[in-house]
């Protein structure tokens, strides 16, 4: 299975929760496919009006099929996060993300057909990009990164995206 069959049947799964763009082109790059997902959350007593609290929960996925995983992947991405997805899809342009915010995670999935080599596999769990917002109090951004080795039926992902291998691990050998 090549990767493009690979994210047609990931992709199945995201659409019941998550607002998808196939292909996603950015000022900084494009991505073969975009997924974004919000969630609110709200406390109240006897009426709406009285509401004791409330959180928003973000995610945005970006899918690439690659043949081969390299450095300048993960340097790349790294860069798309820094110059367009957080300040303009966590923030919104503004100097800090809105009332209420809890969360966004933002989510890097490459499907490499060629396998990863053992340097990349480190950078891969090296992978980090974590930022607070007023010190917490306007929640925060983190990146979760997934890579799928299609050649070995394996998958690896940084210290964030820990529950998420083991969660795509059960639909990643489904899909074979």
């Amino acid at each position: 299975m090549n990767g493009q069959e690979f994210l047609g049947k990931l992709l199945e799964y995201y659409q019941s929760s998550f607002d998808i763009v196939r292909p996603f082109e950015t000022e900084c790059g494009s991505f073969d496919a975009y997924a974004a997902f919000n969630v609110t959350s709200a406390k109240y007593v006897l009426i709406k009006k009285a509401q004791l609290w409330q959180a928003k929960c973000y995610e945005h996925a970006f899918f690439s099929c690659v043949t081969k995983m390299d450095g300048d992947a993960l340097h790349k991405f790294r860069q798309q996060i820094i110059d367009y997805i957080e300040p303009e899809l966590v923030r919104k342009g503004q100097n800090c993300t809105e009332k209420d915010h809890m969360y966004t995670y933002i989510t890097g999935i490459f499907l490499c057909e060629e396998g990863i080599s053992t340097q990349e596999r480190q950078a891969v769990r090296k992978f980090r990009f974590f930022k607070n917002y007023r010190f917490g109090i306007r929640g925060y951004a983190e990146a979760r990164l997934l890579v799928f080795d299609l050649k070995n039926h394996k998958i690896y992902g940084n210290r964030a995206a820990k529950e998420l291998v083991k969660g795509y691990g059960k639909i990643f050998q489904e899909g074979f």
